[in-house]
């Protein structure tokens, strides 16, 4: 693929402009999966909405339309049921440079997500504290707060963090709670050794779901595959805020963690960047071979 040189662009930062869409490389638009407009057509079939975007970029949440088989919604909220907003808490809600920042995170079983190091901390200086940032649901029923960072690493731009159990209010003043657990929700699994396809690779479809412009949990779906070295690079559409969030293969498993455009936005030579995930599993299981709990959960989430 030529002109691979990129422009590092951190998707958690708001970005108006920032498009990264082939058009003839689109199979599935901005999906808003949990939108409470999306309707049952028939037996078969769900209208689903979508968020729309104009010439400039901005982003409409859930304006437009869109039909899809009642087998891919159903499969589409399953694997979206294990993504996460990450949001920073009020304190960070305003940083220097008068930016919010929101980001994506997925589950990956136990208490555990995988996400990108610049959402946690935009600067990527903070590879060890939790940071003031939660996790929310796509009901926001549920706000997970961070226990521990496991690992982070600057350069492959990841990192596994374990989350605490939220406190779910059962009455309106909260006096009556319920314990819920992250590890009792749905989890993704990982692709150890996605092998790339040269025949397919034009026509793969690659799933991207994230937090779309810090408006929930969107599901997009684009044709095209490449892998170079410890980069994926694919089509699916996307915008700021899906940082930190899957790239699912045809199969079902996470080929890649989300996290960066390249320079042209729009057009034939536009793309976009995910860590590979073979990279990732290797790094972690590297770091937590000291710590042999937190490795054996994060291996029961790897696919062989």
């Amino acid at each position: 693929m030529k002109n691979l040189l990129l422009l590092t662009i951190a998707l958690a930062s708001l970005n108006l402009h920032a498009l990264s869409i082939v058009p003839d490389k689109i199979v599935t638009p901005f999906v808003d999966i949990f939108n409470s407009s999306n309707k049952k057509l028939s037996e078969n079939k769900m209208e689903v909405r979508l968020s729309t975007y104009n010439a400039s970029g901005a982003i409409s949440k859930g304006r437009g339309k869109f039909e899809m088989s009642m087998a891919k919604y159903t499969q589409a909220r399953k694997q979206a049921s294990a993504v996460y907003r990450m949001i920073p808490s009020e304190s960070l809600a305003s940083s220097n440079d008068g930016m919010i920042y929101m980001g994506t995170a997925f589950h990956v079983g136990e208490n555990l997500v995988l996400t990108n190091h610049h959402v946690l901390s935009h600067d990527r200086t903070n590879s060890t504290e939790c940071g003031d940032f939660q996790l929310h649901d796509n009901q926001n029923q549920d706000v997970f707060s961070c226990k521990k960072v496991h690992y982070c690493n600057p350069e492959e731009d990841v990192c596994l963090i374990e989350m605490a159990p939220a406190k779910r209010c059962l009455n309106l003043f909260c006096t009556k709670t319920l314990t819920v657990e992250l590890k009792n929700g749905e989890s993704l699994k990982l692709k150890a050794d996605p092998q790339l396809n040269y025949e397919t690779m034009d026509t793969t479809v690659m799933t991207c779901i994230g937090n779309t412009m810090g408006l929930g949990i969107h599901y997009s779906q684009g044709k095209g595959l490449r892998i170079n070295g410890d980069r994926t690079y694919f089509f699916a559409p996307l915008r700021t805020g899906n940082s930190g969030g899957p790239l699912i293969g045809e199969d079902g498993l996470v080929w890649g963690v989300v996290k960066l455009e390249s320079a042209q936005k729009v057009g034939p030579d536009a793309y976009n960047v995910a860590a590979s995930i073979s990279k990732v599993i290797s790094l972690l299981r590297e770091q937590l071979s000291n710590d042999k709990i937190t490795l054996e959960k994060f291996n029961r989430a790897v696919i062989e």
